[in-house]
């Protein structure tokens, strides 16, 4: 753990992880939020910590205070790089199920592998979790967004025992051609409940429509800039994907199914 003083988040850790399952190695980060006294509190897990573990170590610091919410333990699963360029190839090895044709990124053999990172989760790192920490890692939360709430989902519906709670935003599932919904009715088909809380948000302007409002309030130059690159550009809509997902899900009648959006 960095000192306090070196550090401008306190009471975080930094560590590195090997997955046998991946091939990788993971940069670990570790938020202590709040105190439990002799209880050891529960855990969140969350990927891209480049974007969100600061905001999610102060967010949950404070609603600690005004005690909205419990101690929690905060652990990121991010990668040794230092750029957002650097974060996008691994993070779409990691989130995603299978390889999208439809894609344009160059790399597809980077794709596809959700499988082995779920088994990195739960084989390799929460038993580190709960040996370093004296942790329930069974009793946690994992939050993706986008890619992430891809992963989430796919977690969500073929091990959903994973963890206890979900937090899902704007998930991709438009991904391969909905494949998530093809892997929503086979759970169905195998099984009478889901025992899992779930909570799905969306932006309301996660659209093309959306992205193109957005478009036209850019500067000129940013605008013609951002035009060219949407040229040609598949038509999506995360907001209806979400509705489909959650109404399809509450169909179901699970009984053990908690489930918001």
């Amino acid at each position: 753990m960095i000192s306090n003083d070196d550090s401008p988040l306190p009471d975080t850790e930094v560590h590195y992880l090997r997955s046998e399952h991946v091939g990788d190695e993971f940069k670990i980060l570790v938020g202590h939020c709040g105190s439990s006294g002799s209880a050891p509190p529960q855990v969140l897990f969350i990927g891209d910590p480049w974007a969100n573990f600061g905001s999610a170590v102060e967010i949950i610091r404070l609603m600690n205070y005004f005690e909205d919410l419990p101690p929690l333990l905060v652990v990121a699963v991010g990668y040794r790089v230092a750029t957002m360029e650097g974060n996008f190839p691994r993070r779409a090895r990691d989130f995603t199920p299978t390889v999208d044709l439809t894609q344009t990124w160059e790399d597809r053999a980077m794709m596809g592998g959700a499988s082995r990172f779920l088994a990195f989760l739960r084989d390799e790192l929460k038993p580190w979790v709960r040996e370093r920490y004296g942790v329930d890692p069974d009793d946690s939360v994992f939050f993706g967004y986008s890619l992430g709430g891809l992963f989430a989902t796919y977690v969500l519906l073929n091990e959903p025992a994973t963890f206890r709670r979900y937090g899902i935003g704007g998930p991709s599932l438009d991904w391969d051609k909905g494949l998530m919904f093809e892997h929503e009715s086979e759970y169905a088909r195998t099984h009478d409940d889901l025992p899992a809380k779930v909570f799905f948000s969306v932006g309301a302007n996660e659209n093309t429509e959306g992205q193109r409002r957005w478009r036209a309030q850019l500067p000129a130059d940013r605008r013609a800039k951002a035009e060219t690159q949407a040229e040609g550009e598949t038509p999506y809509d995360t907001v209806a994907d979400v509705e489909r997902m959650v109404a399809g899900l509450r169909g179901r009648g699970y009984p053990s199914l908690q489930i918001e959006l």
